[in-house]
């Protein structure tokens, strides 16, 4: 058996490439870098690089078509944002090998932040009130239904882009109107409004056929990068029936298939889970549910050979972290601020000796993947350096290749559709003695 992940410069993907490679599955490793963590995994034994998914869409789907046919594969696996570029161009994947995608359609309905608020108004699932102005006129009034502190949000960012927190009027209009220029000036959609919640966040993974939900690992971030909430550093699992229903119910509504992660939060004034995002694709959250009981990979081999899967919840009390993101997270509480140095010696003091004990402390070294260590290093090391020099947060750069732009994407439709297009054209043959 062979299977083909794209998107390898995750670090949440040896932990998948290691549960196939230990079955005997032959294992290609595939992303845009020449040295990533999941193309040093020890048991990928090919690699492959791909044209940059954010600036060439059709150049990355081309490398996937042209591997899947010099070799046979049983399974494409997209780990990250890839997994929207694929799921459209499915009709023309499947007729190479096998993938667990849903639809493009309900993959992006999940991915945009405004369409997820209306899915999950059809749905009954709560959310934060939200409002999506026409343009930065009136702002403030066009929020009325809305109360100070608020968060401006871009439609189909991740890692926390774009995210602006406001706690009044005037910080609204100026940050509202800035980031609405920015992003029309790329050609993005506009950045909408959104209440903010206090309480605790909750992420869940799961891993769906056909809307069946066939595991799920939910968690607490312990630690996030960036601090004022974005991707968990540190982690612990949790069991929450009453989210584990409501990610039941959209997983059935969207006949899903694949790995699908939403972020609640638990309103600390009712105690209400409100769904605040969803990522159409694996997270962070897969070693964590490995850990804790959830066999991803061996789930997709039953399925790919016909065997009946049993559902597998995560177990609670599981606690790892994902060193690349605690190191970000460190390097955030070391940079220039208000009583710097203090800042910097609590940060090294809570990095060296966190408040809770961990399961896993270093997700690689415990497997002997020390050359998935390299590469972490790597990769953190070089998003450093052009944080440094473009002025991006860390975060962005270590995943910028990951991306798919909504830009590009829709370029990519058009210059399809044409060439779709002229190929159905019947042909004219030219006059005689033309």
């Amino acid at each position: 058996m062979r299977v083909l992940i794209t998107g390898a410069s995750t670090f949440f993907v040896p932990p998948l490439v290691r549960g196939f490679g230990l079955r005997g599955v032959e294992v290609t490793a595939a992303d845009s870098r020449w040295f990533s963590m999941g193309k040093a995994a020890r048991h990928s034994i090919r690699t492959l690089r791909l044209p940059l998914l954010a600036k060439e869409p059709g150049g990355y789907l081309d490398g996937v078509v042209r591997e899947l046919k010099a070799r046979p594969y049983d399974l494409l696996l997209p780990a990250h944002e890839e997994s929207l570029l694929l799921a459209e161009y499915r009709p023309e994947l499947e007729t190479l090998t096998r993938l667990f995608l849903p639809t493009f359609a309900n993959m992006w309905r999940l991915h945009d932040k405004t369409s997820l608020y209306r899915v999950c108004l059809e749905l009954g699932i709560p959310a934060p009130l939200t409002v999506i102005p026409s343009s930065p006129a009136g702002i403030v009034e066009a929020i009325g239904g809305l109360r100070f502190p608020v968060v401006i949000k871009l439609p189909t960012a991740n890692n926390c882009a774009g995210r602006v927190f406001c706690d009044n009027p005037a910080e609204l209009t100026e940050r509202y109107s800035r980031l609405y220029d920015e992003e029309t000036r790329r050609g993005n959609a506009a950045p909408f409004v959104q209440q903010k919640i206090e309480g605790e966040p909750i992420y869940t993974l799961m891993f769906c056929d056909q809307g069946r939900k066939l595991g799920e690992v939910m968690y607490k971030p312990l630690r996030t990068y960036p601090e004022r909430g974005g991707t968990s550093a540190h982690r612990e699992s949790v069991e929450i029936p009453g989210i584990a229903e409501l990610t039941d119910r959209l997983a059935r509504a969207t006949s899903w298939s694949g790995f699908l992660g939403l972020d609640f939060i638990v309103n600390q004034e009712d105690g209400q889970p409100c769904l605040l995002d969803a990522n159409p694709r694996a997270t962070p959250g897969v070693q964590l549910g490995m850990l804790a009981g959830v066999d991803w990979p061996g789930m997709m081999i039953d399925l790919l050979e016909d065997r009946p899967v049993e559902p597998r919840s995560a177990r609670a009390g599981i606690r790892t972290r994902t060193f690349l993101l605690d190191a970000a997270w460190l390097l955030e509480g070391c940079a220039p601020q208000r009583h710097w140095l203090a800042s910097a010696k609590q940060r090294l003091k809570k990095y060296r000796h966190p408040d809770w004990e961990l399961t896993s402390r270093n997700e690689f070294l415990e497997t002997g993947e020390w050359r998935c260590t390299l590469a972490m290093a790597y990769q953190g090391l070089s998003g450093m350096a052009r944080s440094i020099v473009n002025g991006q947060e860390i975060g962005q750069m270590i995943f910028d290749d990951l991306n798919y732009d909504a830009v590009t994407a829709e370029q990519l439709r058009q210059t399809r559709s044409k060439r779709t297009s002229l190929a159905a054209s019947p042909k004219v043959e030219s006059p005689a003695g033309g």
